[in-house]
């Protein structure tokens, strides 16, 4: 937890013992869960910085982000405590959740430490004392939300409590939470929590977790999909609850330029998106939609010889003209191989010795021949371990191209050909 919102804390812990009274759960009559989400700092309160990001601009898209996602939902009503850069104070953040009449409050925020390597998720609950219900809830939905984080990737730091650290009580003498966000929730009759979504002094969690908005949209939709499981809500819409999501069964290197994807077909789908990066948990984008509810391959044409991508499909239905789409499958990599460079030595009129640079990524090199430098090709070896060939059936006009070959997900990863050559040629 970062150590400035620790001396915050002890500031604040008078002025927010001010906010009580309010209804315990048990006398609220409202249909609508309702969740109340508080991206944390604000104004000129940036919060934590590290690696050019600002914790105040990352915490409120990742809330946007979260109450797009959960008003998918039946069955929930969702407020955020800002809707614009502005300071607010933890007493208001109190204050405009309880009016909201909230259910639960989530405290939204991006965690630092001196060291920079310190990272990962964690996640602060209350404790079980003065109002146990709030620790029990808060439990579970803590727990929820993790368990989402830490699937994106991000080191697991538990679920924590923490008690004050000034010997401040409650009303019944019993050890105050030692957040302010948790401890004004409780008193008011709601539990809150505190998402430490990742460390923005950490290099590798802000590349992967905070840098562009589809790395902050997959941390909002983790926290909503949590609270989603916490509280058993359902989305909305009978075609998106039963649209299961999708694996990627086969993906390959067709080219060097040129990668290949099949996956399996979803009952009720419409169609399929297709999203790639060149990391695994951050920076994907939408390269194709299929609009085949039957489809289920498709070779992406605009990447790169050499480099790594990730991939991943999720299907979509339609319902009238509103597009619904399922989970995204499990990511898959694929690595795409450039061409060999090869040259030819001629040994004898029936000799000839095929040799090539080593390239990255390849296990093994296939050697074809033709008679004609635009004629049929047949394959004549393959090779491993080595970076040549020596051809021992050379006829008197005898051209040849060389193919690398590597391995991909249930199914071989090949480069483009190699530049045609024929005996005599440099």
């Amino acid at each position: 937890m970062k150590y400035m919102k620790k001396l915050m804390a002890v500031l604040l812990m008078t002025a927010i013992f001010v906010v009580s009274g309010a209804q315990e759960e048990s006398a609220k009559t409202k249909t609508d869960l309702v969740v109340v989400l508080d991206a944390g700092h604000g104004g000129y309160d940036t919060g934590a910085t590290g690696n050019g990001l600002q914790e105040k601009q990352l915490t409120y898209k990742i809330a946007q982000y979260c109450k797009a996602e959960l008003e998918k939902y039946n069955g929930v009503s969702v407020y955020m405590t800002r809707s614009n850069d502005s300071f607010i104070s933890i007493n208001r953040r109190i204050s405009e959740a309880t009016k909201a009449k909230a259910d639960v409050l989530v405290s939204i925020h991006i965690n630092s430490a001196p060291s920079a390597d310190a990272k990962g998720a964690e996640v602060y609950y209350p404790n079980s004392n003065y109002r146990p219900f709030c620790g029990s809830k808060g439990q579970r939905l803590a727990s929820a939300i993790q368990k989402n984080l830490v699937n994106l990737g991000l080191r697991n730091r538990g679920i924590k409590t923490l008690n004050s650290m000034s010997g401040n009580t409650y009303s019944d003498g019993s050890a105050a939470d030692y957040y302010g966000i948790i401890r004004g929730a409780k008193l008011a009759g709601y539990p809150g929590i505190i998402v430490e979504h990742a460390f923005i002094s950490n290099a590798s969690d802000a590349k992967e977790h905070l840098a562009g908005n589809y790395a902050l949209r997959q941390l909002g939709i983790a926290d909503a999909k949590g609270i989603a499981a916490c509280y058993g809500l359902k989305k909305t819409g009978s075609a998106t609850a039963s649209l299961e999501k999708t694996e990627i069964t086969k993906l390959t290197g067709k080219s060097s330029s040129s990668a290949y994807i099949e996956w399996d077909t979803v009952d009720g789908a419409n169609g399929y998106e297709i999203y790639r990066s060149t990391s695994r948990y951050s920076g994907y984008k939408q390269v194709a939609a299929i609009k085949k509810r039957n489809a289920g391959a498709y070779t992406d044409k605009s990447v790169k010889a050499g480099k790594t991508y990730f991939y991943k499909v999720r299907p979509y239905c339609m319902s009238g003209n509103k597009k619904m789409t399922a989970s995204f499958s499990k990511a898959q990599k694929v690595r795409l191989i450039k061409k060999p460079i090869i040259s030819i030595g001629t040994l004898s009129s029936s000799q000839v010795k095929i040799k090539w640079k080593e390239v990255s990524g390849a296990k093994r090199y296939e050697i074809y021949r033709s008679t004609a430098q635009d004629g049929k090709y047949q394959k004549i070896a393959v090779v491993e371990n080595r970076l040549s060939f020596k051809d021992t059936k050379a006829g008197k006009k005898s051209y040849y191209k060389v193919r690398a070959a590597g391995s991909g997900i249930n199914g071989n990863t090949y480069s483009s050909y190699s530049k045609v050559k024929w005996k005599g040629s440099k």
